[in-house]
């Protein structure tokens, strides 16, 4: 009979403090809760994240890289159509954000809870920094795609309106209200329904 393999500590920590992070809020969540979520000592701890602000970077990076490949993934079964790419990428956030319990994106998420951290310095290492490469990098595909579907000029306006849609699709499930456990789906419905609109419109002119 072949045993179910444990998660070493370095991921019980990361799986422990992901759940409390993404449900509470960083700033709301203390080290030793953390500790106590894992079933690790302090030396677990610490022996693989020596400040909280590691803790919280790892936790983003997994976060982020996870949502990438999935990303990736999506755009690829979308096919070569731009267009169709674009309401991939939605459709694939959206469906994330029910997944994951709707509570919005973690990078997002901590640059609301911490505005302007690390910015006074121009710091490039550390949470606020890891949130805003990653939420860069996360754009580009759609960017490209816009380009492609809407040309040089219209491109980057088609950009922007399917950011702002993302971004308002993960502020509302953000903002749900304390005991609220029914995810946003009619926000993402209307999410994607919107964005298939818009695509329709350029594919019409062009």
């Amino acid at each position: 009979m072949v045993g179910t393999v444990k998660p070493d500590v370095r991921e019980r920590i990361l799986d422990a403090a992901g759940r409390l992070f993404y449900a509470r809020g960083v700033r709301a969540v203390g080290m030793q809760e953390i500790i106590d979520e894992a079933g690790t000592g302090k030396s677990g701890l610490y022996g693989h994240f020596a400040t909280k602000d590691d803790l919280v970077e790892a936790y983003l990076e997994r976060w982020s890289t996870a949502l990438a490949a999935s990303t990736d993934r999506a755009l690829r079964e979308a096919g070569e159509d731009p267009g169709d790419r674009i309401v991939a990428a939605v459709t694939h956030v959206g469906q994330r954000v029910l997944r994951e319990g709707g509570r919005g994106c973690p990078l997002r998420n901590y640059l609301v809870e911490f505005p302007g951290s690390g910015d006074e310095a121009g710091a490039e290492t550390g949470p606020s920094a890891l949130a805003r490469r990653r939420l860069r990098e996360s754009r580009s595909a759609v960017d490209r795609a816009a380009r492609e579907l809407a040309g040089p000029v219209d491109g980057p306006v088609l950009a922007e309106q399917v950011r702002l849609v993302v971004d308002g699709l993960f502020a509302r499930a953000a903002r749900r209200s304390p005991g609220d456990d029914a995810p946003p789906v009619d926000a993402v419905l209307a999410a994607v329904e919107m964005v298939r609109t818009m695509v329709a419109h350029h594919r019409g002119r062009s």
